[in-house]
């Protein structure tokens, strides 16, 4: 049995009253009764006997209650000492929004060091601090909103500083309830991930700077290439060993070579805005298949398009048919002779469509699959490397996504995952 602390307290004011009224009752009976001076020295004894046999019985209540008070108390010491020196701001309040306890570093925070804040909204806190009084304010917001949600909520929550800058939360509210579905109590834990969020912002920047320095590389490798032909050819225009006219095929091939390398950078480095709409994607599937079916004739190539649905999708139809336009033409440099494109749409989920390209090509292997889609990466012996890179950046803009898979001398399998129109 435990008793709440608060009424160990009254245990020595009842034990005393129970006592005087014991005895006066007791006695008064007694003196009342008929019984001989033997029965009642008797029973004066016993009443004396239960009397000591009860107090032993409160005191040991007593003492236990006491026990489990102090080790409660050593208890509520360690996770306050737990809680204070925390690197995070800890807060709790009651179902009406009033705090019960923040730790030091919440208190610092806030600039609510020597206030007791226990009892206080935040409304009333933000009484205390001029400069974060908005943000309090927008604490109750906040709150209102986990309580709503009625489960742990998640966000990143900005601080301001003196100084001018701003620190960044990771913010974590759990509402508790009690059984009956009313608020019970708050739990307001934020971590300052400002360091971490520098950290990745610096980690971004220095990816944007290697991937600049590998297109770097791979135009001058690229531009190089054909530059070096077109200078061969006037030096020797220039000495007199070749005629220039016969060989102007050559030097426009050349030239449109560079052409093509700077049109697929532009696409890549400074993409146009584009308009989206609802389009059927059957619809864009077979425009596209109609369009390249005379290139797959001349190679004895066939194409089959198996629908087991209608789909709609919010996209820019011209730029979805460059990349299934890119997609059957590298399934056409896999196949030598003879070869098979099998085109299936179907319901991936509730929330994608797929488009599966399959084809019995010559395959990719395993190593060289995780470098598709890399600026200048080329399976071709005439490819610039571009073409996968500017697929997978159209497709990441539809919000979707690519999945390859491959096996030598069996085919390659591209799948494509886009948005359905809700």
């Amino acid at each position: 049995m435990k008793i709440h602390t608060k009424y160990i307290q009254m245990i020595p004011f009842i034990y005393i009253i129970i006592g005087i009224i014991w005895i006066m009752v007791t006695d008064y009976l007694l003196s009342m009764s008929n019984y001989s001076d033997e029965q009642i020295h008797f029973l004066e004894t016993f009443k004396g006997l239960l009397f000591i046999f009860f107090t032993a019985i409160l005191f040991f209540i007593f003492i236990r209650n006491l026990r489990d008070s102090k080790l409660i108390e050593e208890e509520k010491e360690k996770l306050t000492l737990l809680i204070d020196t925390m690197p995070d701001c800890v807060s709790f309040k009651d179902g009406e929004g009033k705090w019960l306890q923040i730790n030091k570093f919440g208190a610092q925070l806030f600039e609510l060091e020597g206030i007791d804040c226990k009892g206080k909204t935040d409304r009333d806190l933000a009484q205390y601090t001029d400069f974060y009084h908005d943000a309090l304010i927008y604490c109750i917001q906040t709150d209102e909103d986990a309580w709503k949600a009625g489960k742990a909520t998640r966000c990143e929550e900005l601080v301001p500083t003196r100084d001018g800058s701003f620190k960044t939360f990771d913010s974590y509210k759990v509402p508790i309830f009690n059984d009956d579905g009313s608020r019970k109590g708050l739990v307001v834990i934020g971590r300052d991930i400002t360091a971490l969020k520098e950290s990745e912002s610096l980690l971004r920047e220095s990816e944007k700077m290697a991937v600049l320095g590998v297109l770097a590389a791979g135009v001058a490798h690229e531009i190089r290439n054909p530059l070096t032909t077109i200078k061969g050819f006037m030096q020797m225009s220039q000495e007199k060993t070749i005629k220039l006219d016969d060989h102007v095929d050559v030097l426009v091939d050349e030239i449109d070579r560079i052409n093509s390398i700077v049109n697929e950078l532009l696409l890549i480095a400074k993409p146009t805005d584009v308009i989206f709409s609802d389009q059927n994607m059957n619809t864009i599937v077979r425009e596209v298949v109609q369009l390249l079916s005379l290139e797959a004739s001349r190679q004895s190539t066939q194409i089959n398009v198996i629908e087991l649905d209608q789909f709609n999708t919010y996209c820019n139809d011209s730029k979805l048919k460059q990349v299934f336009i890119n997609i059957i033409k590298n399934a056409l440099d896999a196949i030598s002779t003879k070869g098979e494109i099998t085109i299936t749409l179907y319901d991936k989920n509730e929330d994608y469509v797929a488009v599966k390209f399959e084809d019995n090509g010559c395959g990719i292997e395993e190593s060289q699959l995780k470098h598709i889609g890399e600026p200048f990466y080329s399976l071709k012996d005439n490819g610039i490397g571009l073409g996968m890179t500017v697929t997978l950046s159209i497709i990441e803009a539809h919000k979707g996504s690519i999945h390859i898979t491959s096996e030598i001398d069996e085919g390659t399998c591209v799948e494509v995952w886009l948005p359905k129109s809700k």
